[in-house]
């Protein structure tokens, strides 16, 4: 009995002690990515892009328009209809 569940142990921990090797078989042979700036917009000019994306980034929080007013988003939402009856 002894030897049967030493035989098992040693089993399982050879089983566990091997690891499948991950890599690929061949690298991505792909063609290389351009970079964003790279267009006729920004002609390879990173910091004109990087300006153009945080200016475009200023008009996508939906809550300015209301603090800028000083109001909250429920505040300046319309009240509903009145039910018809």
């Amino acid at each position: 009995m002894i030897r049967a569940l030493s035989i098992a142990a040693a089993a399982l921990l050879l089983a566990a002690c091997h690891e499948i090797p991950q890599d690929a078989a061949k690298p991505y042979a792909g063609k290389e990515d351009t970079k964003a700036y790279a267009g006729d917009m920004f002609k390879g000019d990173k910091a004109k892009y990087e300006a153009a994306l945080a200016d475009r980034a200023k008009f996508q929080n939906d809550y300015s328009p209301y603090r800028s007013a000083g109001l909250n988003a429920q505040a300046a939402a319309p009240a509903a209809a009145p039910a018809k009856q």
